[in-house]
């Protein structure tokens, strides 16, 4: 196969230095596009002519276009379904208080939260901020549910949070670094240091975010996560999204991955829904799948910009339950506090 693939390009590259010199006069070079001035430096390109950028020209405006509206639309459902990557990447102060109730196909019914806090501390020189979250970071998760309780009290009581310093180093070209000094709110106490490096970038129709994060903590060691999304969209109000994780901690020698796929559908400016698809897997002893995930979501924003309801039917497949259909049903109830909320 690769003799094969190297016989085209040969014949491919004869065929085109046979075509330029079949062009030329007998006795004459080939020459290009280009008609140089006498004892003038320059270089002869076969291939294109020398406006060659302008005449591709006319794509920029329609790429500018497309770029942007993909972003556009991402950061909006980020937003509205209350993804953690904006409140990683938030300038401002703000909270985020969520409370779950899960039912399973049995009837028990479970509790879950969240807790996201970030303060802007603007008398310090080096514009620091103040970071409260409960245990949900993609740095620690190693399955696909919450911490849960039998009632709202005890899944409060048996979360962990994490407070810490969080710092936007100097960005660097279109990099950003943040920076964090930290520890874990319970006993015993679990100091931690990470550093997360993002980038987004444009391909015509598609945008793409890599985020990839260092990590320390006293109880688990060194470690690193690495997540890259790719976000189409398509008719106006659909956006595609591959999202696709990798956690590795030293402690362990373990690497735990997932790969979604997730669809979402702008109903209204107060509605939206999304599909999503979820393989979850480890590389010890050999790469393999431990859970599968299939989920709807339909969420609508009930009071001005801050209350949000959502409806979660869901089944999971878990390879430690023989791959048996695991169905739920979640309600959620999410408030965001922040400048931008006290209108």
């Amino acid at each position: 196969m690769v003799r094969f693939f190297q016989s085209i390009f040969l014949f491919l590259s004869m065929s085109l230095i046979g075509i330029v010199h079949a062009e030329s006069p007998p006795g004459e070079e080939a020459q290009s596009y280009i008609t140089p001035d006498e004892d003038e430096d320059y270089e002869i390109d076969l291939l294109l002519p020398p406006d060659a950028d302008s005449m591709f020209g006319f794509l920029d405006s329609p790429h500018g276009a497309i770029s942007e509206s993909v972003e556009v639309m991402a950061k909006y459902m980020d937003i509205f379904f209350a993804n953690e990557k904006i409140y990683q990447e938030a300038t401002k102060s703000y909270a985020v208080l969520s409370t779950q109730t899960i039912t399973d196909e049995h009837g028990n019914t479970r509790y879950a939260g969240d807790l996201r806090l970030k303060l802007d501390l603007p008398k310090t020189k080096k514009k620091l901020k103040l970071v409260v979250e409960s245990d949900t970071d993609q740095e620690l998760q190693s399955g696909i549910e919450p911490v849960t309780g039998e009632t709202p009290t005890k899944a409060a009581s048996e979360s962990s949070y994490y407070a810490a310093l969080q710092r936007e180093l100097k960005q660097r070209g279109e990099w950003k670094f943040y920076s964090s000094l930290g520890i874990k709110l319970r006993v015993p106490l679990d100091p931690f240091i990470r550093l997360r490096a993002t980038r987004h970038a444009h391909f015509y129709k598609w945008n793409m975010r890599f985020s990839e994060s260092l990590f320390w903590f006293h109880s688990l060691g060194t470690g690193a996560s690495t997540v890259i999304e790719f976000d189409r969209t398509f008719l106006g109000n659909l956006l595609f999204r591959s999202t696709t994780t990798a956690i590795w901690e030293d402690n362990s020698d373990d690497y735990e991955l997932s790969q979604s796929f997730s669809l979402f559908h702008e109903i209204t400016e107060r509605r939206a829904i999304s599909y999503t698809i979820a393989s979850y897997g480890s590389s010890e002893p050999t790469v393999h799948a431990t859970s599968y995930l299939f989920n709807i979501r339909y969420r609508q924003r009930i009071h001005k910009d801050w209350l949000f309801i959502e409806f979660r039917p869901e089944i999971i497949y878990e390879r430690e339950n023989d791959f048996h259909p695991e169905r739920s049903f979640i309600f959620q109830i999410d408030m965001i506090f922040g400048d931008k909320y006290l209108k």
